[in-house]
């Protein structure tokens, strides 16, 4: 069988679909994380509580995750 015998010729000059977009949602949960154990060790150490700390992170991923306008 050749290419021509292959397709009909109504799809002769045919695009075939893009293939989708992937879009990762994922990506800014995993670079907040990161920068959420960063934040809370370095609130530690210049002498906040734990509650303090995880206001204090808590308000971090309301504004990350669009919570907060």
């Amino acid at each position: 069988m050749s290419a021509e015998d292959e397709f009909p010729e109504e799809w002769e000059g045919s695009e075939t679909a893009a293939e989708p977009e992937i879009v990762d949602h994922f990506s800014h949960v995993a670079r907040a994380a990161s920068i959420v154990g960063d934040l809370r060790a370095s609130l530690r150490k210049e002498g906040f509580t734990k509650e303090e700390t995880f206001e204090l992170v808590q308000l971090y991923w309301a504004s990350e995750l669009g919570v907060i306008g």
